[in-house]
């Protein structure tokens, strides 16, 4: 199976950044494909092989976006970093816009049987926009967020209403996602323990990893296209 990742901010910056990165490596190990898409303002080249970046820095003409990389305001904002909702609506539009263009490169040459997006947020509609399946992770800090900016209420809420799961970490994120998005609540699920895979975890628990995974995304494909075979996802 193909599987696309799409990440906001360095993998190794944030918890949820380093199991996706892990839950990728396992896919891989377990003989399917996976790439990342990162949404990155960080100088340092990332050493992911199948890793493509969208730079945002101020001040860089090789940059993708001329400003800061955005972050939720929850945790507080670091080194002085602007929040989504800071953004101009000239700077979001080019944000999503760029990672559009990225994305739709990476559909052309990769062509993934599923996106699987972190946040309900911007990546998830633009995920959307591709007719891909796709599956979201709710780590928190969007939803806090969600209620303070129109422009990604409406971005989250067609993420959400089309997702074909979202994973969120523990039960009272399962109720605050099914408040805010009533028709995605039978579709949203706690991830399992062994999803938090550790950096010195085992071949066996990557190997189960991988088997969640891909279970997951075996029923997503089924209810959109029905038998798994006809779209080719085995490796």
């Amino acid at each position: 199976m193909r599987v696309l990742f799409l990440h906001h901010f360095p993998f190794g910056h944030l918890e949820a950044g380093q199991w996706v990165q892990r839950w990728a490596g396992a896919l891989l190990a377990a003989g399917h494909e996976s790439r990342w898409l990162i949404v990155d303002g960080s100088e340092t080249k990332s050493d992911l092989v199948d890793a493509v970046r969208v730079i945002c820095r101020p001040g860089d003409p090789a940059a993708d976006l001329p400003f800061d990389l955005p972050c939720f305001s929850t945790p507080a904002p670091t080194n002085k970093l602007p929040t989504f909702a800071a953004l101009s609506d000239r700077q979001l539009a080019r944000y999503r816009g760029r990672l559009r263009q990225q994305l739709d490169l990476q559909i052309e040459s990769f062509n993934p049987h599923v996106i699987h997006a972190q946040h309900i947020w911007v990546q998830g509609q633009l995920a959307l926009e591709t007719g891909v399946p796709y599956v979201l992770n709710a780590w928190g800090p969007e939803l806090i967020d969600y209620a303070g900016d129109e422009r990604y209420r409406a971005l989250a809420d067609q993420a959400a209403e089309n997702a074909g799961r979202i994973l969120v970490p523990h039960a009272e994120l399962l109720h605050q996602v099914a408040a805010m998005f009533g028709s995605a609540a039978e579709r949203t699920v706690v991830m399992p323990p062994e999803l938090y895979l550790t950096e010195s975890a085992s071949a066996a628990a990557q190997a189960q990893v991988a088997d969640h995974l891909l279970k997951l995304y075996q029923a997503v494909l089924a209810e959109r296209f029905g038998d798994q075979k006809a779209v080719g996802w085995r490796p």
